[in-house]
């Protein structure tokens, strides 16, 4: 099950963290088919444990780039909205993954599992840490 939590580190403050699971390398049923699509930072579960208890410079390590640079990297055609052509609001100001006045029925365009990358492209706008904790043992 994913999460979503607040965590303070000594590194960064106070940072959002979204969190998706993967067990002996396959992510939970609900984000299994967006596994591979996007470059997500994959924390050890020693890491995660640490971070839990308060040491949280492995995991802050591993992070990568800010979640508004983490937009930046999106391929080109997944920026714009995949409903251009049948939505009846589209505007080209605004409906794209970067743009300031992002609508909330923005849908990257040419990506697989299309509601669950806007659903990442959200959670980066809200400055929210997208990470898989990928546990072996499992």
């Amino acid at each position: 099950m994913p999460r979503r939590l607040t965590l303070p580190t000594n590194e960064m403050g106070v940072i959002d963290l979204y969190v998706i699971y993967d067990e002996g390398g396959v992510w939970e049923l609900e984000w299994r088919d967006f596994q591979g699509v996007w470059d997500l930072p994959v924390i050890s579960k020693e890491d995660w444990d640490h971070a839990l208890h308060g040491w949280t410079r492995p995991l802050v390590d591993q992070l990568g780039p800010p979640p508004k640079g983490k937009l930046i990297q999106i391929p080109t055609a997944a920026k714009r909205c995949g409903r251009e052509k049948d939505c009846p609001f589209y505007d080209k100001r605004r409906c794209g993954a970067q743009k300031p006045q992002m609508p909330w029925c923005f849908v990257p365009a040419e990506t697989k599992a299309e509601n669950l990358a806007a659903e990442v492209v959200k959670l980066w706008r809200e400055q929210v840490y997208v990470v898989v904790v990928h546990d072996p043992s499992r």
